[in-house]
């Protein structure tokens, strides 16, 4: 695994050229402003150091991940499910949040960062997304549903016991091509040493973003191949939970060569991770 941070940067003649010469090749941007230089790094290239204290200085934007080789992920027993494709909003009437009323049930729903809430309704998308050759995806703003077409879900998570449920257009009429996987069951995860915020409003603890390792070892694993942890996510008006998978139904993602979606490793009990 390493650690890979991207940088953007609207950018001096001279900060490029030092940006440069510490061996960091930036990619051509096409149609962006001038002078905007983006690109990705490694904490284990070997100017790190002076990359970081140049991404400090410039006061460039810094946003980290983690990639994980097809060995780290095919070691793990459980993994979190993530998304590589979003489209669409939640609808009706996404900017003034009427989803929620329509989706959730509110009643434990904290109206400043939106942990609580549990979906009553089935959701409502503005028409048939466009595939293309992709078969799973999340909608902006709702990091912890996925969607899949009906042949995706009939193929690869059925025979896994993973149920689904339709998904309506804006008329109230199911879509043809895209059913949401419905994923019951919640774990908790060991949290001893994740960063989080308390909302001010309802007391409620959530963690920030995992971008760095792998996810903390579960407390008990799922009794089946899909779970959503207990544990909220997210910062601001944004709450969302983890989703986990078994590397079995990993595996069938994998072999039936389902686009939309990608895995983090889930740390073993008892891994350095744990201790």
């Amino acid at each position: 695994m390493q650690i890979v941070h991207r940088i953007g940067k609207t950018a001096t003649e001279e900060q490029r050229l030092e940006i440069e010469r510490l061996g960091v090749n930036i990619p051509p941007m096409g149609n962006v402003s001038a002078g905007f230089i983006a690109f990705d790094v490694s904490e284990s290239h070997e100017s790190w150091s002076d990359i970081r204290e140049w991404i400090v200085r410039t006061e460039a934007s810094d946003f980290v991940r983690t990639e994980f080789t097809k060995e780290e992920i095919a070691e793990a027993r459980w993994l979190a499910l993530e998304p590589e494709w979003h489209h669409g909003y939640p609808q009706p009437h996404p900017d003034d949040d009427g989803y929620l009323e329509v989706t959730y049930d509110l009643t434990d729903c904290c109206e400043k960062c939106r942990s609580g809430r549990r979906q009553k309704a089935p959701f409502v998308m503005k028409g048939e997304p466009r595939w293309g050759r992709r078969g799973i995806l999340q909608l902006n703003w709702v990091f912890d549903e996925y969607f899949a077409t009906p042949e995706v879900w009939a193929a690869v998570f059925e025979p896994h016991g993973v149920g689904s449920r339709p998904v309506l257009n804006n008329r109230g009429a199911e879509l043809r091509t895209v059913v949401q996987l419905v994923i019951e069951e919640r774990v908790s995860l060991r949290t001893g040493d994740l960063a989080f915020e308390k909302c001010p409003t309802c007391g409620r603890v959530r963690y920030l973003p995992i971008v760095r390792g792998p996810v903390p070892p579960l407390l008990t694993e799922p009794s089946g191949h899909i779970a959503r942890t207990t544990e909220w996510f997210g910062s601001g008006g944004s709450s969302f939970n983890l989703i986990v998978v078994s590397q079995v139904l990993a595996r069938a993602i994998q072999s039936a060569k389902v686009r939309g979606a990608a895995f983090k490793p889930v740390a073993a009990a008892g891994s350095a991770v744990d201790r």
